[in-house]
Formats: C-alpha cells, sequence, structure tokens
C-alpha cells in the first residue's frame, strides 16, 4: 500500500509540474507575439497551479515575476502593485535583499510609482536596485546605467536638482562612451541633465550639452 501511495504522490506531482509549466510557457509565448490579453489569463492560471508547491516556491516566484512584466506592459498599475510587493517580499526572504531577480523586482516597482507620478516612493526602490545593480553587475553596466539615470529622472521629476545632478554626470559619462550602441538612451540622459542646468540659471552650460548632444546625434 505505502508503494502504491508512494507511486500515486510522484504521479501527483510530475502531473502538478506539467500543468504549471504549460500555462508559464502559454504564457511567456503570448507575450512575445504582444498578446497581452492571453499572456495574463496564462499566467494567472500559472500561478494557480503554483500554488500547489508553495506560496514561496520557485514556482510561485518565477509565475509572479513574468507576470508582474505583463501587467505592467498592458499598464494594470493597481494589480502589478500589489503583486510585485509581494513578490519583492518572498524575494528578499528566499534569495536575498542583494539577489538580482529581487533588484529588478523593486526596479519595477520603481517604475511603477514613477508612471503613476509617484516620484517620492519610486525613489527607494530605484535607490535599492542600483546598489544591487552596482555592486553585482558594476558601475558600467548596461542596465546599471539604465538605472543610474532612472534615478536622475526620479530626483528630477521631484525638482531635487541637488540631488539629481551627480547621478545625471554618472549617467552621462557612462552612457557618451556607449553612444554609438545605444543613442537614444545617452541622448536622453544628455537632455535631461540640460533641462536641469537650464532650470538651475546655467543656461551656457545647458546650451552647450545640447550643442554636443545635437553633433553626436548627427555623428551617429
Amino acid at each position: 500500500m505505502l508503494v502504491g501511495a508512494n507511486t500515486e504522490l510522484i504521479f501527483y506531482s510530475r502531473y502538478q509540474d506539467m500543468a504549471w509549466t504549460e500555462r508559464l510557457n502559454a504564457g511567456r509565448t503570448a507575450l512575445t507575439k504582444n498578446d497581452y490579453a492571453n499572456a495574463e489569463y496564462q499566467l494567472w492560471e500559472a500561478l494557480k497551479e503554483a500554488e500547489a508547491f508553495g506560496g514561496e516556491s520557485d514556482q510561485m516566484i518565477e509565475s509572479a515575476e513574468v507576470l508582474s512584466h505583463c501587467l505592467m506592459q498592458m499598464q494594470k498599475f493597481e494589480d502589478a502593485e500589489q503583486l510585485m510587493l509581494g513578490l519583492a517580499d518572498i524575494q528578499s526572504r528566499k534569495l536575498g535583499p542583494n539577489h538580482l531577480r529581487t533588484a529588478h523586482t523593486l526596479v519595477l516597482l520603481a517604475e511603477l510609482y514613477y508612471a503613476k507620478g509617484e516620484y517620492s516612493r519610486a525613489e527607494p526602490f530605484a535607490q535599492s536596485g542600483l546598489k544591487c545593480f552596482e555592486s553585482t553587475l558594476g558601475p558600467t553596466n548596461e542596465e546599471t546605467v539604465r538605472l543610474t539615470a532612472y534615478m536622475a529622472y526620479i530626483y528630477h521629476a521631484q525638482q531635487k536638482f541637488a540631488q539629481a545632478e551627480p547621478y545625471y554626470e554618472r549617467a552621462m559619462s557612462a552612457s557618451v562612451k556607449t553612444m554609438n550602441q545605444n543613442p537614444q538612451g545617452a541622448l536622453q540622459v544628455i537632455n535631461g541633465y540640460a533641462a536641469l542646468l537650464s532650470a538651475t540659471h546655467r543656461e551656457e552650460q545647458a546650451n552647450s550639452l545640447l550643442a554636443f548632444a545635437e553633433q553626436s546625434q548627427q555623428a551617429v
């Protein structure tokens, strides 16, 4: 009887894993096709299937990560916010607060609050994500530079110019070096920094930056 029970348990466990994997893969496939409605449905179903493995299981974390990206693409911020706050809490406990997957969720939360105009709420999430990216990937990594610029935009949006400027300087220094690979990102940083200089009555410096941006754009 014990052998039979164990066999049934193994079979059921495999069935659960197959059911979860099928839903998750269907959601990912729909995402690649920009079929967001179907992706959302499949990923919510994947999250339900993942509950069988435990509230802090790898399956739950992975399902919630993919679903978070889907909801953000759909601008379903209320659903995304609740999901990601819970996800970040689980990731911090299970993976650690300095794990890259945790950091990516924190950055998504920052982007969510920024999109809603809640800049002060975006600030600590972006700051925590940036700290992890810098220590794990290095200060010149593309994602680190992108998030450095993002910190500048968050402070700039709140008119915290003194806090924004060092982030603009760091982001501009790094992005100009890779302008050929990502001209749009570099120009966005330069234009943002020029706007800050203009807002703080440094028109000559702002105009010099804008002239540099125009020359660089023509050269790319």
